[in-house]
């Protein structure tokens, strides 16, 4: 999904908490020397607690329920690409996977770009409480970055070209541009990279109304960021107001944009539920904007991810895979109850 920033101006973790336990002790043992000898691991001992301590951070630090909604852009638009549900042998699947390595690699580097900030405000957060070293964090991140490019370059040329492009807009966004001005759309462009990665590969075939869905995608996650960027300390009023506003504006655009779609009143059944279900997160922002209410629809916001996807897919008369590319939301929303999605 500049300067470093402030505490009080928090940027999101949008698009690209919890608690976890600190390092463990070293392993158990028995010594018939204990002064001299080091310490021997018993047959039948456990892992080291640290390294469980590690695995742990790292899961927390990666963001589980997140990378669904990442596969759901690219597997929507390789659906959009193909006008059908992609056959087993399509090289536009190693699309998804790429979108998966690109977008875990960008959540790795955002903790540590953000690691000083995170101290101060989410010390529970993997990198300052300890669980994983920044350089572990770091050196993720750009094996995930350089194994996201090599996946799309399994799907072709096209593809390829779109992931390094991502890549570098990844690395813009958290290392330099986060918090700014120019942030928020930053991360609505990298969005918008990953659902055309897939569709670079037919780009003569793809319909020219279809390039409405990775557009409409990068406003949503735009001004999802824009909410988020004062997610820990809440939003004015006023912001909130905006934010809302302009959610209602995409929303509106999307019902006129798949107007000339194969299956429009059914890509309008489902922008209705994904409409209904987005006014119950963010209703309550234009009266209250407080940290808690925010948080709470942000994290509801990026979970709806799938099934905006899946609107698209059905306007394209593409049902059936519609309803698989919004069953994503299912194990995105398991996992929240373990990995915050922020």
């Amino acid at each position: 999904m500049p300067a470093r920033r402030s505490p009080a101006a928090r940027p999101s973790r949008t698009a690209w908490s919890s608690s976890v336990p600190g390092p463990g002790s070293s392993f158990r043992g028995r010594s018939s020397s204990p002064s001299v000898s080091p310490p021997r691991r018993l047959r039948g001992v456990t892992a080291p607690t640290h390294r469980k301590g590690l695995a742990a951070g790292v899961l927390a630090l990666l963001r589980p329920p997140n990378v669904f909604t990442a596969v759901a852009d690219s597997f929507a638009g390789l659906i959009l690409a193909r006008q059908a549900g992609p056959a087993s042998d399509d090289p536009g699947l190693w699309c998804i996977a790429a979108s998966a390595c690109l977008y875990l690699g960008g959540i790795a580097l955002n903790d540590y770009f953000d690691r000083e900030v995170d101290a101060v405000e989410r010390p529970e957060r993997p990198i300052p409480s300890g669980t994983v070293p920044p350089i572990v964090a770091a050196g993720l991140g750009a094996a995930l970055l350089a194994a996201g490019i090599a996946f799309a370059g399994r799907a072709g040329t096209p593809a390829i070209m779109v992931a390094a492009v991502l890549a570098l807009a990844i690395l813009v966004y958290d290392g330099v541009l986060k918090g700014t001005a120019a942030g928020f759309l930053n991360m609505g462009v990298c969005r918008g990279l990953n659902f055309c990665m897939p569709m670079s590969l037919a780009p003569r075939s793809v319909p020219t109304s279809f390039v409405f869905a990775p557009v409409l995608l990068t406003a949503y996650i735009s001004v999802l960021t824009y909410l988020s960027r004062e997610e820990v300390g809440g939003n004015t009023l006023e912001r909130a107001r905006r934010g809302v506003t302009a959610l209602a504006v995409v929303a509106l655009v999307m019902a006129v944009a798949i107007a000339p779609w194969p299956a429009a009143p059914v890509g309008w059944a489902f922008l209705a539920v994904l409409v209904a279900r987005g006014a119950m997160l963010f209703a309550p922002l234009w009266t209250e904007p407080g940290a808690p209410a925010t948080g709470h629809a942000i994290g509801g916001g990026i979970l709806l991810i799938p099934l905006f996807d899946a609107t698209f897919v059905a306007a394209a008369a593409e049902v059936s895979w519609a309803f698989a590319v919004a069953s994503l939301m299912l194990p995105a929303t398991a996992l929240r109850r373990m990995y915050s999605p922020t």
